[in-house]
């Protein structure tokens, strides 16, 4: 289990409680001190559902059979990015990824290049979008 902790940071509940995770994606500090500090090097980890990050690969490098597009096509081998138009996805926070798709699916993110990734998430269920953020975040940036 987890618990809201100062400045809105999920933090590990410290009687060992557990929980099923759902449809969630977990992310918590690899420590929690340096990141209360406001220490940016600090990494933090993502709990994912059992399975999550094998279907998002599927969604990620097939499409689903036209169901969305790769990722790759767009953002590049390992999901790296290419040039100023397509950013680096690949070990980016679970939370951010997970946000910028629902953003650009309910239309709340609508900047510069959102038009392109709008077709692109059209379709995707809240599974999906669990499942590719959960690869996505795996990858090594």
């Amino acid at each position: 289990m987890t618990h809201p902790g100062p400045h809105n940071v999920q933090l590990v509940d410290a009687t060992g409680a557990k929980e099923p995770i759902g449809l969630r994606i977990i992310e918590v500090p690899e420590d929690v001190n340096r990141t209360m500090l406001r220490d940016a090097t600090p990494g933090f980890i993502a709990y994912v559902p059992s399975g999550s990050i094998k279907r998002g690969e599927m969604l990620a490098k097939t499409g689903d059979s036209g169901r969305t597009v790769p990722c790759a096509t767009c953002h590049g081998e390992g999901l790296k990015g290419i040039g100023d138009i397509f950013p680096p996805l690949a070990g980016r926070s679970s939370a951010a990824t997970a946000r910028q798709l629902y953003d650009f699916k309910s239309g709340a993110r609508d900047g510069r290049y959102a038009a392109l990734m709008k077709p692109i998430v059209a379709h995707l269920t809240d599974q999906d979008i669990v499942d590719l953020t959960a690869y996505i975040v795996s990858l090594q940036p």
